[in-house]
């Protein structure tokens, strides 16, 4: 509950529209992408279960009620008690058009180079694009700085020499920042004033670094390709099925029920392929195959 209503408090503020940018400290990679799943997941239950639930109340509450009230001491809902918890819902499902506009929202993953830290990264990384989520920046934290030559640090040095390398590489083509170890904690006013002149000097810190197309769909002659940026995720993690006009994706403890574009609803998948760190999925007319 506090994650839903944090949505919403999201949400408010963005409505308002009373503030330069609005900056979200994200909880641990698991907590943050429960967060962003919130939406579809609801919209999941929202279409297969309150709907129908909710049509059906609508229909029984004339004949149900004379019998029901006398015995429970109160009325059935109403249909406007019922349509508050769709409302909410769709509070919520709006913001998750801005939430993967990658043209005003994106992520920033903050990452040491260590090698544990790094994966996950990665992962969080693949995580946030399957929801269609755009990260546009990394930040390499807690480099201990050249001015060091205590021998005690020396292959800590050498070891984030390696890492340092491995982050730029594995996360190409996003940007990447590096930001040393202070000698002091990072509090207060003056020492983040010194952490922003690091971090990004005379540039404006609101701009989208890099505008990640993390969902396409492509059209070759008469067939469809819905093309999904998983950086780092084999094919063989990937799991793959279609239930109506929804493609179901999972990758280990995540899962994602993807509504299809309307071009692609009626189409059944024909095979898939990672190329370029996106899982291109094709799509056929059964009747034609």
């Amino acid at each position: 509950m506090d994650e839903i209503f944090g949505l919403v408090r999201m949400k408010r503020h963005y409505d308002e529209g009373e503030f330069d940018v609005l900056i979200i400290d994200s909880a641990p990679t698991g907590t943050a992408l429960r967060l962003l799943s919130l939406p579809e997941v609801g919209g999941w239950y929202m279409r297969r279960f309150y709907k129908p639930f909710q049509n059906i109340s609508v229909a029984l509450r004339p004949l149900v009620e004379p019998l029901f009230r006398p015995i429970a001491g109160f009325s059935l809902p109403d249909k406007e008690v019922m349509d508050a918890p769709y409302e909410f819902y769709e509070q919520i499902e709006a913001l998750e058009k801005v939430l993967t506009d990658n043209t005003q929202t994106s992520v920033r993953l903050v990452t040491n180079p260590e090698k544990m830290v790094i994966k996950e990264s990665l992962r969080a990384h693949a995580y946030l694009s399957l929801y269609n989520v755009a990260t546009d920046l990394v930040v390499a934290n807690r480099i201990i700085p050249s001015e060091v030559q205590d021998p005690f640090f020396q292959r800590w040095k050498e070891s984030q020499e390696q890492y340092r390398r491995e982050i730029h590489d594995d996360f190409h083509p996003l940007p990447v920042k590096e930001v040393p170890l202070f000698s002091e904690e990072m509090c207060g006013l003056a020492s983040l004033e010194r952490l922003k002149e690091t971090l990004y000097k005379d540039e404006d810190p609101t701009q989208v670094y890099y505008k990640e197309t993390t969902l396409r769909v492509v059209q070759e002659e008469n067939q469809y390709s819905l093309e999904l940026y998983l950086p780092g995720i084999p094919k063989d993690q990937v799991q793959l099925s279609k239930t109506g006009d929804e493609l179901n994706i999972t990758i280990g403890n995540h899962r994602r029920n993807l509504v299809l574009p309307q071009a692609l609803a009626a189409l059944q998948p024909s095979g898939a392929k990672m190329e370029n760190d996106y899982l291109k999925i094709r799509f056929a007319d059964s009747t034609k195959v």
